[in-house]
């Protein structure tokens, strides 16, 4: 599942409780995992467009919508 680090959105907190998403927490180490498996395994996967692609598909499933941002902005 993507791993998310930073302080984040209502849908991510429900995507975590759901087991669809990990929470890293606030702080981003070096090189920084982006993955984590069901049992708390993290890794770094280079492809960043896949880590991208299934993050927005997992926010969107619990109502994330990318124009959300602009309106905070």
């Amino acid at each position: 599942m993507p791993l998310l680090f930073g302080l984040p959105v209502a849908e991510a907190v429900h995507a975590a409780d759901e087991g669809e998403l990990a929470l890293g927490g606030c702080l981003l180490p070096d090189d920084a995992p982006n993955w984590q498996c069901a049992d708390g395994r993290r890794w770094r996967n280079p492809d960043e467009q896949a880590w991208d692609a299934r993050l927005r598909e997992v926010l969107r499933a619990h109502g994330y919508r990318e124009d959300d941002e602009d309106a905070t902005a």
